[in-house]
């Protein structure tokens, strides 16, 4: 329940602006945390420099005061060139922890007015010692420096600076605290981040996941369509060049009977009146030019059947009415056609698809190659026959062929409609060559697509 939830909401069209705005707000979020960090971490680091130069101003205050002794015992030059450097550092180190303290405590909670008057008054104390002492009077010196009031001087000097560098460590734990919580918000948020991008991830991948398959089921149920569509439309272009095909029969059976019938009357009818002696010899002039229009019609009959269905390829066989139709193209082209045949196994339906085949082909030779040779190949080849007709004239595109232009697709359909393969090989200027390959008769009993094993390859 939740899952689909969610899936649903993921599909809406707000997913992807709120995804953009979480995606800034956690950018300006952690970016902040960053800032924070690098801040207090910046001043805890200047903290503690600042807790380390408190450190150095007392201990050069404690130098100072050390080599100041030294040479009101002795009264040795080096005591005192020691007490100047030590004094000279002193005041380097007092100006730079100073400085940070300042820096880092902008609100002023820690007060070094306190330490630095201090510093100042033993300093004073320790130069009227030195005074004193290179004027030659050592004993003054000495007693100045072992009074009361300078022990307890220096003591006070060391209770300020325990306080100061009490409140800057107080600071310091401040800083420390609040950059370990910067340390774990940020900790919080990257998990957090993690596990909305990886909740995103996979959400996201669950929806193309989903997409993909409703996809290929969409493009399985196309495919299957089309492949459905595309048989019965095969089907319906067989059954038309069928039909076609069986019409004209019927028809080259009504004109061989009927109008051969017709036409034999008219001879015997003219035999007849040749027999008659009373006949004037203009008429007999006239029944002559009768009787040749007469024989030319009836040639312009076996011509029309020939074109409707060639009896020759019933009486003579498939090789022979090729054969007859090879040297009739080459007797109207004027060119050689070079005819390589070989006897087949097919059925007369396929005889028949072969036949219009090379027929076509022809014809298109005629009409637009401009060849000087044509060649005509029929060949068995295992459990396939193939047919090839191939010239040598200006070709064309095969890819790109006029709509209009229908006999290409008329053999295409012829062929496929028993469950054969035509491929047509031409370019501009390289001629055209048409192979097509047909089952053999054994294998076209019950003969579907699925059936035929893939032609041989083609030369």
């Amino acid at each position: 329940m939740i899952k689909s939830s969610i899936e649903r909401v993921a599909r809406t069209r707000y997913v992807m602006p709120v995804v953009l705005a979480l995606a800034v707000v956690a950018v300006v979020v952690i970016e902040g945390a960053f800032q924070h960090s690098r801040t207090t971490l910046a001043q805890g680091i200047a903290l503690t420099d600042a807790r380390l130069q408190a450190g150095h101003v007392l201990q050069h205050l404690t130098d100072a005061e050390t080599s100041a002794r030294a040479f009101l015992i002795n009264g040795q030059a080096v005591d005192r060139d020691d007490y100047r450097n030590s004094i000279t550092a002193l005041a380097e180190a007092q100006r730079g922890a100073f400085q940070l303290i300042a820096d880092v405590d902008t609100q002023r909670t820690v007060s070094v007015e306190a330490v630095r008057m201090r510093i100042q008054a033993r300093v004073t104390a320790m130069e009227q010692w030195m005074d004193a002492a290179e004027r030659g009077e050592r004993t003054q010196a000495r007693l100045m420096a072992s009074s009361d009031r300078g022990r307890s001087s220096y003591a006070d000097l060391r209770g300020e600076f325990d306080l100061v560098l009490g409140r800057a460590a107080a600071l310091q734990d401040t800083a420390r605290t609040s950059l370990f919580d910067a340390i774990m918000f940020n900790r919080v948020a990257l998990h957090l981040l993690v596990l909305i991008s990886v909740l995103g991830l996979v959400l996201f991948t669950r929806q193309l996941r989903y997409s993909d398959e409703q996809k290929a089921r969409e493009s399985q149920y196309l495919a299957s369509q089309v492949a459905l569509r595309t048989a019965e439309l095969r089907e319906l272009a067989g059954h038309l060049v069928t039909t076609r095909e069986d019409e004209r029969g019927r028809l080259a059976r009504e004109l061989h009977d009927e109008l051969g019938g017709l036409f034999t009357a008219m001879k015997l009818e003219l035999a007849r009146l040749r027999r008659v002696t009373e006949l004037p010899p203009p008429a007999l002039e006239r029944m002559g030019g009768i009787e040749q229009r007469l024989n030319e019609g009836i040639a312009v009959k076996r011509r029309i059947i020939e074109n409707l269905r060639p009896s020759s390829l019933d009486q003579l066989g498939l090789v022979s009415a090729l054969d007859v139709l090879c040297q009739d193209a080459a007797g109207s082209l004027g060119i050689a056609v070079r005819a390589e045949l070989q006897p087949v196994n097919l059925d007369k339906e396929c005889e028949l698809t072969v036949f219009r085949l090379v027929q076509e082909s022809l014809t298109n030779i005629s009409k637009y190659a401009r060849a000087r040779q044509v060649w005509v190949g029929l060949e068995p080849r295992g459990d396939w026959v193939r047919v090839n007709v191939r010239d040598d004239g200006c070709g064309f595109n095969a890819d790109n062929v006029p709509a209009r232009h229908h006999g290409l697709i008329g053999m295409r359909v012829r062929v496929e409609s028993h469950a054969g393969h035509l491929t047509i090989h031409s370019s501009p200027g390289q001629g055209t060559h048409i192979v097509a390959e047909l089952p053999c008769k054994a294998q076209t009993g019950d003969l579907t697509e699925t059936d035929v094993s893939e032609p041989a390859q083609q030369s």
